[in-house]
């Protein structure tokens, strides 16, 4: 059987090779990565924001622990210290090796004004020791500047180097506790605190048998000074921190970071009234005051400059002036914040 010459199919009407072309495969990456670029600048922005939004949040949590110490001392400043006539005459007296302004009297507050640096200020004032840790009353005339005899000394440090304000309402002294007292013996001999020199101490204190007065008492002291310094962290940066030395011998302590700038001025009473009717070191230069006037301090205005850990790319800033200290004159990349808080000195004078 025979058959006809074989003839090729014709291909199906409607039917393509699968896959894509080289343009269309081109297309599609241009606009992935016009996708992509846009979704990492997106990231790129929402992260800086976070870590300015986290910065800007650490340098007010500084500023706010910075404020709060600050004005709970200046406001406690003199608390427990007898009246006073508003003279330095009733100020207490210091020995000048323990601070370093060579400070030889005190009573409450004592200002260090300074125009090309941060302020510097000293603060002394009792405790406000409850039933749970009692002044301690004497029990015993005081015959020597060397140790008094006390009804207790409960929550006082067994091994001493705490300092102590000797009161009978009248007159104060401030003494530092040394090694070798008992439970009813403060000893004030040995250790070699220049604060028991006995030239700094007139009076020895009786039991307390002044009609009006209560009894003679020893109660804790806090005595400080709070002032900036650069501090190096274990990065190599330097940091301007807020610091306080408690000036019994032990090292100052960091009170709060990135702390740039303290300035205070102070409203004083001159005439008696009760209200301030001068300012001293404040904005503009206006002049100091002198040490006889420190007593008439009624007030006490803070100003506080806080800065962010690390400068920001692009971000142009610098110090803002504060107080009678002008500002920096170069930008350096840092956010601030800036406080001012009024804070009444209520112990202070009569």
């Amino acid at each position: 059987m025979t058959t006809g010459p074989r003839t090729a199919k014709p291909p199906l009407r409607g039917r393509t090779e699968a896959g894509f072309t080289l343009i269309e495969i081109m297309a599609a990456l241009a606009i992935l990565a016009i996708a992509m670029t846009a979704v990492f600048a997106t990231f790129t922005s929402q992260q800086q924001t976070f870590t300015t939004q986290s910065r800007v949040a650490e340098m007010q949590q500084n500023l706010r622990i910075a404020t709060d110490a600050l004005v709970r001392d200046i406001r406690l400043a003199g608390y427990g210290l007898p009246p006073t006539t508003g003279t330095a005459a009733d100020n207490i007296a210091l020995p000048g090796t323990m601070n370093p302004h060579g400070i030889t009297t005190v009573r409450g507050l004592y200002p260090v004004d300074n125009t090309a640096g941060s302020d510097q200020v000293y603060i002394m004032y009792v405790y406000d020791m409850d039933a749970n840790q009692p002044p301690a009353e004497l029990t015993a005339d005081m015959t020597a500047v060397t140790s008094i005899a006390v009804d207790n000394t409960l929550g006082f440090v067994p091994g001493g180097g705490e300092l102590v304000i000797v009161t009978d309402r009248v007159t104060a002294d401030l003494f530092e506790t040394t090694a070798g007292g008992t439970a009813t013996t403060m000893n004030f001999a040995g250790g070699g605190s220049d604060y028991n020199n006995a030239s700094l101490h007139t009076k020895l204190y009786a039991v307390g048998t002044q009609p009006g007065f209560p009894p003679t008492v020893a109660a804790k002291a806090r005595f400080v000074r709070y002032y900036i310094e650069d501090v190096a962290w274990a990065d190599g940066s330097v940091h301007p921190t807020l610091m306080v030395d408690r000036l019994n011998g032990d090292a100052p302590q960091p009170v709060a970071d990135d702390i740039e700038d303290m300035q205070l001025s102070y409203g004083l009473d001159t005439n008696g009234d009760g209200a301030v009717d001068t300012v001293r070191c404040a904005w503009g230069g206006v002049a100091a005051f002198s040490a006889g006037q420190i007593p008439q301090i009624r007030q006490v205005v803070l100003h506080l400059v806080a800065r962010t850990r690390m400068p920001e790319k692009g971000w142009q800033d610098s110090r803002p002036q504060a107080g009678n200290r002008p500002g920096a004159a170069t930008a350096d990349g840092y956010r601030r914040r800036v406080i001012e808080v009024n804070v009444d000195v209520r112990n202070s004078g009569t």
